[in-house]
């Protein structure tokens, strides 16, 4: 259950992987020194010495044993023992409780602690810990050579024992194996026989006493926040809770505990580097003089600081020292008064005169827990489960002044926490973070009204909060609504409440459209709530939105294609679950002739992670499959669905095409900064990356590129930065960036490379784009045919856009929209001439061959288990206006199909990638074996060439 976990390495990179290891180390100090160069001449005198230790990575071990204090069998020192008295060892018999928190959190109660001494006598010292169940868990404070007998009772009833002899001093993490990032953690101080600790003392290193200390505080870095605990002279424990003031007076002795936690299943993303301001301590074991040090999860760093010394009273800023950790709150400061104020503030409840610590927000009062996962329809649950009804665990309700706390708990990939919906004018708002990484946030809500966060990598993880004002009649959604593109709309509006729907539909599974049953309507199930909206009025949410936009709706039955396909369709069906594994995600295959699924590729034997976009070699012999919620890209043989390689490519790999003169892979890497090259089959070596931002630059976390057909031009949308970033291959250089919308997430392009389409999500907007000079043509508004207020339409509209790939002959454009249609662009004239059904979440777009000419788009949906197959230009005439859907085909498997596991729940759901078999775009076609040109007609073997 406690772990010390081994800091995993991503080496294997060749040629420049190197160089982008280096950039990206250079950009994480460029972060820390931004906030030093920020934060600094405001929080640190003049005349301070800084010291900044190099990072380095350390050794650590991932048990899961089931054993929650296995890390007391770790050496931190080099002592021998040989300095313990054997009668003056203790025996310590404890007894811990599991309870869960009012917010959902498990933690840690002291039930029992009594100290059994060598000569016979027993103290009971019970009372010095909290009555509370707490985060972090009671620090048990025990002598080098002592032994515990612990008994833990657990939440489900179990009851476990565990025995341990403290060998060395020092300050070891205890933990569960499941809940420990939760909430189930705390430490041993395991004190040296001898009472002697080495302080910095007037500017020398020198030993003092344990009894000159004036309080003990001990710092948790878990996520993106502190967690405290206050042990006073009397070895009185108090909590601290999140981000804590530590109060001490100035020429006290203090000793700082600072500990890193991160989940057992993914501990290595959870490091952090502690720095504190105008203080500087003994780096433990050396003669280092430091004030920042790196902290790994089940590691703790443990000082001594004289209390203002050399800088007097003040409040002194302590954070991590990753920019982006400190963004998301991972910060606080030390209160440092002037000498003996403790004697002028003595009163009844503070009879000692020793200065408390100021806490934070508390688990026990208006606070509420999100833990972000994997999980579909999950990826933010509250730990309070489903308080709607609907079940969507992803909604919360605090009162004003709450604080929100959001941990990353079992995800393999990187995350962002940022704010997309708040009301207007809201403090601490918008929340942002300016990479995505292994963390999490924590953010006090202020005003009364609705907030809604999301992942900007993956903007379908969605948590919810309602902030409401306990004095007002209905829940409290705000009087106007303020989105992330600056947008702001009144709640009462249609706007306000599509996208109220669309959490509800996105965050609960059995809201999902499901194919298998068409004669069963569509029943989407809404919080049966009053709400406070725009002027006050009170409305319930559940019937204004059964009005608004209908219940128990008909699904249009499934229907075959008139005309076949040449070859297969392959789908992402990316929250599809299998027995095997612990993560969703399969690829699915359709036949083009009979229409069927033919294959399921879950690998288990990888645990494939959210299987999200998919592209082939130029031999449509393989399929390369990015896994989108981790660091890995897979091959596999295309025809037995085996495994082939499993590569380690970066953080959050979204898309991937190949280059048409080198078959090689360019991956994007949506968690990080660029792009990662592999070489073709049958190496798949990583060969090269290409930096999209300088180091000192915001990330652009780039997600769905696209190639121009003569290896010339990549053009990334810049998922974080509102940029389209295009890059010469040819020249090795970025040649522009060109200002899009809010969180551009997909690319298309003309066959020739000229020209480029980037889909802007939260923007409702297509960006065109000038390719070969990086100019923005234009920008296409995807709802000015829509009326935000009444929902009336006066034409084709796409809400929320994602892939929008180019037909491979030029003529036209499919975009697919999260709100549940297809817009058909004419590239002639860049209008929108037609708008077509889709289901919610609608997604991923691809293009195939039509059998005897012509193109078939299919588009897949997140939340629906079909595919839509559109045939944008029916009678071939270049003019898509006539587009229509020509078929409706399901994800799910039958008795026919072959799978490598057995489907085990959301069948067919989570439709994202779409790759079709043979690949016809312009310049991969022309590269295709003579049997798959043999299958397509002249004019789709040569797409840009006159009629054939």
């Amino acid at each position: 259950m406690i772990t010390v976990n081994k800091q995993k390495s991503k080496g294997g990179r060749l040629i420049n992987m190197n160089t982008r290891k280096n950039l990206l180390t250079t950009k994480f100090f460029l972060s820390t020194t931004m906030a030093i160069l920020l934060l600094a001449p405001i929080l640190i005198p003049s005349g301070v010495v800084k010291g900044i230790e190099p990072l380095t990575s350390v050794g650590q071990t991932n048990k899961n044993d089931d054993k929650v204090f296995d890390t007391l069998s770790s050496n931190i020192t080099n002592s021998d023992g040989s300095n313990i008295t054997k009668n003056n060892l203790n025996t310590h018999n404890i007894v811990l409780k599991e309870e869960l928190l009012p917010d959902g959190e498990p933690a840690y109660k002291m039930v029992q602690h009594l100290i059994d001494g060598g000569n016979g006598t027993r103290l009971n010292v019970t009372s010095s810990y909290s009555p509370l169940a707490t985060i972090p868990g009671p620090a048990i404070v025990i002598n080098e050579g002592d032994s515990a007998h612990v008994i833990i009772n657990h939440l489900d009833g179990n009851t476990t024992r565990e025995n341990f002899v403290a060998s060395n001093p020092g300050t070891f993490v205890y933990q569960d194996d499941e809940l420990g990032d939760r909430g189930l953690y705390g430490v041993v101080i395991v004190n040296p026989q001898d009472k002697m600790i080495e302080a910095l003392v007037n500017g020398k290193i020198t030993s003092i006493s344990l009894n000159e200390l004036d309080k003990e505080v001990l710092l948790f870095m878990v996520g993106s926040a502190f967690w405290g605990l206050e042990i006073g002279s009397n070895g009185t424990q108090t909590p601290l809770w999140t981000n804590p003031v530590p109060v001490a007076e100035e020429d006290q002795k203090i000793r700082f505990h600072v500990v890193g936690i991160g989940p057992s299943s993914n501990p290595n993303g959870h490091s952090h580097t502690f720095h504190l301001h105008a203080h500087r301590w003994v780096d433990p074991g050396t003669s280092n003089i430091i004030d920042v040090k790196e902290i790994h999860p089940g590691t703790s760093h443990v000082f001594v600081v004289d209390a203002g010394d050399g800088v007097g009273p003040g409040d002194w800023q302590f954070h991590c020292h990753v920019f982006s950790h400190m963004e998301a709150g991972m910060m606080s400061t030390f209160k440092v008064l002037p000498a003996k104020a403790s004697q002028e503030n003595i009163s009844s409840e503070n009879r000692s005169g020793e200065q408390k610590s100021i806490p934070g927000a508390s688990p026990y009062k208006n606070f509420a827990s999100f833990s972000i996962s994997d999980e579909p329809g999950k990826w933010f649950a509250n730990l309070k489960g489903d308080i709607s009804n609907t079940g969507s665990e992803s909604l919360a309700v605090i009162n004003k002044s709450g604080t929100v706390y959001f941990m990353m708990d079992s995800t393999n990939g990187v995350h962002t926490v940022s704010s997309i919906i708040h009301p207007k004018n809201a403090s601490n708002m918008p929340f942002s973070q300016m990479m995505a990484y292994k963390g999490g946030a924590i953010v006090k809500l202020v005003e009364p009204g609705l907030y809604v966060f999301a992942c900007s990598l993956h903007p379908f993880m969605l948590a919810a909060v309602i902030v409401d004002d306990p004095d007002t009649e209905g829940l409290d959604l705000g009087e106007e609504l303020t989105l992330v593109n600056g947008a702001t709309i009144p709640t009462n509006s249609e706007l306000a409440l599509k996208l109220l729907r669309t959490f509800f539909v996105a965050t609960s599974p059995s809201n999902w459209q499901d194919y298998t049953n068409v004669s069963q309507p569509w029943y989407v199930s809404y919080p049966n709530v009053d709400a406070r909206v725009t002027n006050g009025t009170v409305v319930n949410v559940k019937d204004v939105l059964e009005d608004t936009f209908g219940q128990n709706i008909t699904l249009t039955p499934l229907s075959n294609p008139s005309i076949p396909a040449v070859g297969e369709i392959w789908i992402d069906t990316q929250f599809e679950k299998t027995a095997g594994k612990t993560k969703p995600g399969t690829a699915t295959a359709i036949n083009g002739t009979t229409w069927k699924v033919s294959k399921k590729v879950s690998l288990p034997e990888i645990n494939m992670n959210n299987p999200h976009n998919m592209w082939t070699d130029k031999n449509q012999d393989l399929i390369y499959q990015t896994q989108w919620f981790d660091n890995r890209t897979t091959i596999f043989d295309r025809t037995t669905g085996k495994l082939v390689k499993d590569v380690q490519v970066g953080d959050d790999p979204s898309h991937v095409m190949t280059g048409t003169k080198t078959d090689e892979l360019y991956i994007a890497l949506n968690g990080e900064d660029g792009v990662t090259v592999v070489s073709p089959n049958p190496e798949f070596n990583l060969t090269d990356f290409i930096l999209l931002q300088p180091p000192a630059s915001p990330s652009t976390h780039p997600h769905g590129h696209w190639m121009s057909s003569d290896d010339r031009y990549m053009v990334t949308p810049d998922a974080l930065t509102g940029t389209t970033t295009i890059y010469d291959m040819m020249q090795d250089k970025i040649i522009g960036k060109v200002k899009t919308g809010v969180s551009p997430v997909a690319v298309g392009m003309i066959p020739d490379g000229s020209k480029s389409y980037v889909a802007d999500f939260f923007d409702s907007t297509l960006s065109v784009i000038n390719t070969t000079n990086a100019s923005l043509i234009k920008q296409i508004d995807l709802l000015a045919n829509y009326d935000p207020i009444t929902g009336n339409t006066t034409g084709p509209t796409g809400f929320l856009p994602i892939q929008t790939p180019v037909s491979p002959d030029g003529q036209y454009m499919v975009t697919a929209n999260t709100g549940g249609t297809i817009t058909i662009l004419d590239t002639e004239t860049d209008q929108i001439v037609k708008e077509l059904p889709c289901d919610p979440g609608c997604h991923g777009v691809n293009f195939g061959a039509k059998k005897g000419g012509g193109y078939y788009a299919y588009v897949s949906s997140t939340f629906s288990n079909e595919a839509i197959v559109v045939d944008g230009d029916p009678n071939n005439d270049g003019n898509p206006t006539d587009a229509m859907i020509a078929g409706k085909v399901l994800l799910v498997a039958s008795n026919d199909t072959k799978t490598d596991d057995k489907i085990s729940g959301l069948e067919g759901t989570g439709g994202q990638g779409v790759l079709a078999i043979p690949n016809v775009y312009n310049g991969w076609v022309q590269n295709l074996p003579d049997h798959w040109k043999s299958l397509l007609t002249e004019k789709q073997q040569n797409p840009l060439s006159a009629e054939g």
